[in-house]
């Protein structure tokens, strides 16, 4: 499972200075088609979002357990299910499916951004089922690669602007299949996961980049 989701799209997530980003590499209807490996990004509402990748189908499944037990939560204490809570229950799906031979694990690693109490926070759940409070943290291909260089952005103090630049970066110069990235932050300025990154200031990335 870890060969395979190490062999899929890169994911990347960042705790700045003045926030949360997760970005999510996206491949082109065609390449999907011919790959088993996928990445997703799904925002399970305003104050959460899910970040993941491996097989589909699976990734699928943990959404859709992750979508119930929010609804549920909702339903039953009139309150949103965040953070460490969730990241649990999330996990404790994954692990379910590790702990017996008779069911096929799930071949799926995520990272969830959550926003609790107004303040951000990132938690990684591994395929064994295992889940992480981190500040950074990459998923997929040359994964060791960008977790050693968003470890020295995190010792700057990086602003959610600046990180743009800087992952987009990144995976301009490292990834040859590269196509474009989903992004998604949560900062002073955007006090919710939803709101739509500026296409303008994707523009601005690349006319920075290509003057280097």
């Amino acid at each position: 499972m870890q060969k395979k989701i190490n062999q899929g799209p890169t994911i990347t997530a960042i705790m700045c200075k003045d926030g949360l980003v997760v970005f999510t590499e996206k491949q082109d209807e065609h390449v999907k088609k011919h790959q088993e490996i996928c990445s997703k990004m799904v925002f399970l509402n305003n104050v959460n979002v899910l970040a993941g990748t491996g097989l589909f189908q699976d990734f699928s499944r943990v959404i859709e357990r992750a979508k119930a037990d929010s609804d549920a939560f909702r339903e039953n204490f009139s309150s949103v299910l965040v953070g460490k809570i969730l990241a649990s229950r999330i996990a404790s799906l994954i692990h379910l499916q590790t702990r017996y031979w008779y069911i096929r694990p799930l071949c799926c690693s995520l990272f969830l951004g959550s926003i609790n109490l107004k303040v951000p926070e990132l938690f990684l759940v591994t395929c064994t089922g295992h889940y992480f409070k981190c500040f950074s943290g990459s998923l997929g291909q040359k994964s060791e690669m960008f977790r050693i260089n968003i470890d020295k952005f995190l010792n700057k103090s990086i602003t959610c602007r600046k990180s743009f630049e800087k992952i987009y970066k990144l995976y301009k110069q490292n990834k040859k299949d590269f196509n474009y990235l989903q992004i998604s932050y949560f900062s002073n300025e955007n006090p919710s996961f939803r709101a739509l990154l500026s296409y303008n200031l994707i523009l601005e990335v690349d006319r920075r980049i290509n003057l280097l």
